[in-house]
């Protein structure tokens, strides 16, 4: 029956009246202006598209109906070529003598895997012989009923126009296999996430991309599901990147809610829509389409208001290179629904348009990405040096504490000098002998009062400042300042075994030596043996110094061994550490000094090597 309905439909159409499309030498024929237009089969023929692009049609088939005449002296053969855009399904015939010499269908839900020249685009192929007339019809379900621009061209035309397409889609597919790897490799080295989601935005991306231009099912047929995926999967991706990368669960918590919402959005509609294209639903895939590009203005909109409001009201760096960005694509992105609608024509392919807007914002989503990673960079090393100043300042109390005590001694001495002189005075037997000697002792000890007060100045100061140094000068005064600390009197043991001269930071270095010899101090003490010992040991090796500090305290177990250096970690009760101590640590002599350090514990025995460079050249 339907064969009999499809032979009247095309009896019919054959007599009816069209406008025919004389072709003969020329490599391109725009058809628009001889196309005709019908709702259905019993329906009538009229140029005028605007009567089937209504609502009340939207959920139809449309025909269309295209008649060819060869006028040049040989045999023709000629292909009707159209953009993928977003075509649901097409059935092409063509027609010779009322038969159906020719059927091809295409589209969303069952891309043609066996096109010409496996070309991205829908091609379908018409061969006249001299004089042939030939009809060519399409069936058509579109969505919102946009018709479909069709170019006829000859095969020459198609294969300079695809050389050119090619180096363009070559361009187009590595620059993004090449963006992803980069950036897959800097997440592993940075473990920055927001790496993380640009790779898996522009791998899904691709994978789109793939799916649209027909290789999936001329490749991977048996796993089209995954090109389905893709569409919802590169919204997602590129939301989490968004969140990542501005840091707006922090800066805009309510704009981030809203974006979670658009990821549950996207999740459903991707799933929903591989459930009704494998049933070729086309009234709920419509209706699917037309709430997606609904609500994906509405997703971009809230995107660049709230970088907008980040960059000029936050003053977010990274926000104004993304509002610039974001404008610029969706300004030009403009042009794909306008052409999609026929509102506005291109001479470019919105192909090319598509692919151009892609690559250029992948591309600077890269060099942002790269423009962050240095930003955070400062930061972090702009935090490191606040630890460092806080972990000074947290000592504050401890340092009074001990200059109290360094001078409590000297000044004791210093009375008692001046009330030497008073009695020696009032006896009359202060002579210029015994006056000298009393004002040498007032000057020595206030020398002693005046380098205590300049040990703990270089000690506090935030500037680092490189300095010749002498290592014993350096170990001194640090066990000076920690003299008072050791309220137990654990033995520390350093006998200087020569004399190194070098340069470092001396405020940095006896910080360092600070953090490790208290350590030691609390594990002896912990440790409550009655031969509780520190040793402190220097040398040279390959123009690197060498300073051992060994400790017979508790020592460290194995499995936290590799965790001591962490932020915030401690095996000390929190009123006695903050866990930032070896942290510290760590950071001075790897980062300032440009050393190294190593720590071994082992049959109760902690042993930390600290190894900086002879010379500095930081």
């Amino acid at each position: 029956m339907q064969r009999i309905f499809l032979f009247i439909f095309l009896f019919f159409v054959t007599f009816s009246y069209a406008q025919i499309l004389e072709v003969n030498e020329k490599p391109l024929y725009k058809t628009s202006r001889y196309i005709q237009y019908s709702i259905s089969k019993q329906g009538k023929w009229q140029n005028n598209k605007k009567s089937f692009n209504t609502l009340e049609n939207a959920n139809s088939p449309y025909w269309i109906k295209l008649t060819l005449k060869n006028c040049s002296k040989i045999k023709k053969t000629y292909y009707l070529k159209s953009e993928n855009q977003f075509t649901y399904h097409i059935e092409f015939f063509t027609i010779k003598n009322k038969k159906i010499v020719n059927y091809i269908e295409d589209g969303v839900i069952s891309k043609n895997k066996n096109r010409a020249f496996n070309t991205n685009h829908m091609i379908f192929p018409i061969t006249m012989d001299i004089n042939e007339t030939v009809e060519v019809l399409f069936k058509i379900n579109n969505y919102n009923k946009i018709n479909i621009n069709f170019d006829l061209v000859t095969k020459e035309y198609l294969l300079n126009y695809y050389q050119t397409y090619n180096i363009v889609e070559g361009f187009f597919f590595g620059g993004m296999l090449l963006l992803m790897l980069y950036n897959l490799f800097l997440y592993f080295l940075l473990n920055f996430r927001a790496y993380l989601y640009y790779v898996s935005y522009v791998f899904w991306l691709s994978v789109y991309f793939i799916g649209l231009f027909g290789f999936s099912q001329r490749y991977f047929e048996n796993f089209t599901w995954i090109f389905y995926i893709s569409s919802g999967a590169f919204f997602v991706s590129l939301t989490l990147f968004v969140q990542s990368i501005l840091n707006l669960k922090k800066k805009l918590p309510k704009i981030n809610k809203i974006l979670n919402i658009f990821i549950l959005y996207f999740i459903i509609a991707t799933l929903t829509n591989i459930f009704i294209l494998e049933y070729h639903m086309f009234f709920y895939a419509q209706l699917l389409f037309n709430l997606f590009f609904t609500l994906v203005p509405l997703f971009i909109a809230i995107i660049i208001g709230a970088t907008y409001y980040l960059a000029y009201f936050r003053k977010d760096t990274i926000a104004k290179f993304y509002s610039i960005i974001w404008s610029i694509i969706a300004f030009i992105g403009l042009l794909l629904p306008l052409e999609y609608l026929n509102i506005l024509t291109l001479d470019i392919p919105s192909d090319y348009i598509f692919q151009f807007l892609t690559l250029f914002e992948v591309l600077c989503f890269s060099f942002i990405l790269a423009y962050k990673i240095k930003i955070i960079e400062i930061e972090k090393k702009e935090q490191e040096k606040f630890l460092v100043q806080q972990n000074k300042l947290a000592s504050m109390g401890e340092m009074i504490s001990i200059i109290a005590h360094q001078w409590r001694q000297p000044l004791s001495e210093i009375n008692g000098i001046i009330l030497n002189m008073d009695l020696d005075y009032k006896k009359e037997q202060l002579s210029s002998e015994k006056f000298d000697a009393h004002l040498d002792n007032l000057e020595m000890t206030t020398a002693y009062l005046s380098d205590t007060i300049d040990d703990f100045i270089d000690f506090f100061k935030q500037d680092k400042k490189l300095e010749n140094l002498i290592l014993s000068d350096v170990i001194n005064t640090a066990l000076n300042l920690i003299s008072v600390t050791n309220n137990h009197d654990i033995l520390i043991d350093y006998n200087n075994q020569e004399e190194i001269e070098f340069s470092s930071y001396k405020s940095e270095l006896i910080q360092a030596l600070l953090i490790i010899i208290n350590n030691a101090i609390d594990a002896c003490m912990n440790n409550r043996t009655i031969d509780s010992k520190i040793i402190i040991k220097n040398s040279i090796i390959d123009e690197n110094i060498i300073i051992s500090i060994i400790d017979n305290g508790s020592g460290i177990s194995e499995d936290i061994l590799d965790k001591i250096y962490n932020p915030y970690f401690t095996t000390k009760h929190k009123s006695k550490g903050t866990g930032l101590g070896l942290y510290i640590l760590k950071m001075i002599i790897e980062k300032t000094m440009k050393g190294k350090i190593e720590i071994i514990s082992q049959n109760g025995l902690t042993k930390c090597n600290i190894s900086i460079p002879l010379k500095s050249d930081t």
